[in-house]
């Protein structure tokens, strides 16, 4: 299969999801050409895909080709090439994104992917042909890393921000807690301390938990999961609707109620380092088996091509 993906290649030490899209593909042995969304003559995006099977558009918001996008997606699908639009934002509740929802022409590619599971009826009044796609994690970044403590120092670890209107209450709550539980032996890394790449896996290595959150929406939760537990970190998440079908349960992670920090501290103390170590590797082999890109993939080509 011949794909034209249109995102955003960067380098490695960066957050680099569409890259490891394509890479998904290489390993499926697909043909594929991965574009820069932003500025892109939207008659150069025309003229790649043709021949082309798929056009998956892996959005990053504010990266647009120029020129009129609508007819650039009319013309691909005319000439025989089905547009997908992917991504892995929660959307429904967001309001600066929900508002965008059946608005900005990548909503308009045939099909839409992304890992806002909950609301298949509202995407539908949008007119979005929309399907939920549970984040991946790139195949590159499967498996230990080796632990650098003098690196990274602390005993339990965040990675993420802070954005009110999208993360609500419950993270500030859980921030709070944990620096009351671990004090200096608690660190977060985010925008200011940002850690990407290969260092991300030496980070979750280096640390005894990593502390997840993700904004509060049934069958949505962020790529954390799969990058904390597919690099052998110990992840506590809270509990989200749909996980447990996709075998995100008390054998490969800790879950937790949100907002009971009581339990989840209990489950903390009760740990074994020989637990500790049958869970990260059941985690490992999860993510392995069921989680990687060429798995998700596979679930678009046979939505697109056998399903539609």
């Amino acid at each position: 299969m011949r794909v034209v993906v249109l995102g955003a290649p960067r380098p490695l030490h960066l957050n680099r999801w569409k890259d490891c899209l394509t890479e998904g593909g290489q390993e499926l042995g697909w043909d594929m050409l991965h574009l820069p969304a932003r500025d892109i003559p939207a008659d150069d995006v025309v003229r790649a895909c043709k021949g082309a099977d798929l056009l998956i558009w892996a959005r990053t918001h504010g990266h647009d080709p120029t020129g009129n996008i609508p007819e650039m997606l009319c013309r691909i699908e005319d000439a025989g090439t089905v547009t997908v639009g992917l991504h892995l934002d929660l959307y429904w509740g967001i309001g600066r994104r929900e508002d965008q929802i059946g608005v900005h022409p990548w909503w308009s590619c045939q099909w839409v992917f992304t890992a806002d599971g909950g609301h298949q009826a509202e995407f539908a009044a949008r007119g979005v042909n929309h399907h939920w796609l549970p984040p991946p994690l790139g195949r590159r970044w499967l498996g230990r890393s080796l632990p650098d403590r003098r690196r990274f120092p602390g005993r339990a670890v965040f990675v993420g921000g802070y954005v009110p209107d999208i993360h609500g209450r419950h993270r500030p709550a859980l921030l709070n807690w944990a620096r009351r539980r671990w004090g200096h032996r608690f660190v977060q890394y985010g925008r200011s301390r940002p850690v990407w790449g290969p260092d991300l896996g030496t980070l979750y290595a280096s640390a005894e938990l990593v502390l997840g959150d993700s904004a509060e929406a049934g069958r949505y939760w962020s790529d954390r999961v799969v990058c904390t537990l597919g690099r052998g970190g110990l992840l506590a998440h809270p509990r989200v609707e749909g996980m447990a079908g996709l075998g995100f349960t008390d054998d490969v992670m800790l879950l937790y109620d949100r907002g009971d920090f009581g339990g989840l501290g209990r489950s903390i103390d009760a740990l074994t380092a020989a637990r500790r170590r049958e869970m990260t590797e059941a985690a490992i082999t999860l993510i392995g088996e069921r989680h990687l890109w060429e798995h998700r993939l596979r679930d678009v080509e046979r939505v697109v091509f056998e399903c539609g």
